[in-house]
């Protein structure tokens, strides 16, 4: 069953070509991520750079697979400032005519560190629905050197599944959800990507990135935008914003968070 929804390896045009590669749009329907080229120019990408090591320094929370930062959009001017453009970049490739930033984070993944099992990023989202899409951000060269993205295309068809981790014993509601079964001898697609490159994914799209076995840095920002008519739902997954400020279930998103229009 599994197998049979997967993307086969002649049905994966990455990156796109012809005219596929002008419609990021075409190529999320058909894999369930695009990826979007260059969306940092030279001087951001320094910038970024910048206020990713001082908020990693001050901020940061380290983990078995990764350093992270949340909510870093708050904490940096020079994030914010980027954070609308990036938001109408992420509207054009869903095809979605309005979206809310409902999260970032920074993540550093050092080298050796652990692997980041297959996950959906909805898993860990306290939403009541999947309508919404990550914005992965490379600000580092990232490929299978120093633990790029691994995509398992055509998996978002599959619907929500198990955590692969962080379950809150047999009530949370995502213990009854089928697992991830990756089908044997399935590696996944790796997704290299360049440094201030994006790539923008479905979040019930199955990806895992494994430990970083070289010295290069493996620096990358993921922002989480979301539908306008999605509502808080703290019981479907615990997350470092309910933990901080307690939320009601169907309560409404924040007011002060960022929301783009086409």
């Amino acid at each position: 069953m599994i197998s049979r929804m997967l993307r086969q390896p002649h049905e994966i045009d990455w990156p796109p070509k012809g005219a596929a590669a002008l419609d990021p749009a075409e190529s999320y329907r058909r894999l369930g991520a695009a990826p979007l080229g260059r969306v940092l120019d030279a001087d951001e990408l320094e910038r970024v750079r910048a206020a990713f090591d001082q908020l990693v320094a001050a901020h940061g929370v380290s983990g078995p697979y990764a350093t992270i930062v949340h909510d870093s959009w708050r904490k940096s001017e020079t994030l914010a400032a980027l954070v609308p453009r990036l938001g109408a970049l992420a509207c054009r490739a869903i095809g979605a005519d309005e979206l809310v930033l409902f999260h970032d984070h920074l993540l550093h993944k050092p080298p050796r560190g652990e692997d980041m099992a297959w996950h959906q990023d909805f898993s860990y989202l306290p939403l009541d629905r999947p309508e919404g899409v990550t914005l992965w951000i490379a600000l580092d060269d990232i490929d299978e050197e120093n633990g790029c993205l691994y995509y398992l295309f055509g998996s978002e068809r599959l619907g929500e599944r198990r955590a692969a981790w962080g379950l809150q014993g047999e009530d949370d509601p995502r213990a009854a959800l089928p697992p991830i079964e990756v089908p044997a001898g399935e590696r996944g697609f790796p997704a290299a990507t360049g440094a201030g490159c994006a790539i923008a994914h479905h979040v019930h799209l199955w990806h895992h990135s494994p430990t970083n076995p070289g010295e290069r840095p493996r620096r990358s920002w993921a922002l989480s935008w979301v539908g306008p008519q999605v509502r808080w739902s703290p019981r479907h997954a615990p997350h470092p914003r309910s933990a901080i400020s307690p939320r009601q279930e169907g309560e409404a998103l924040e007011a002060d968070l960022p929301r783009v229009r086409l």
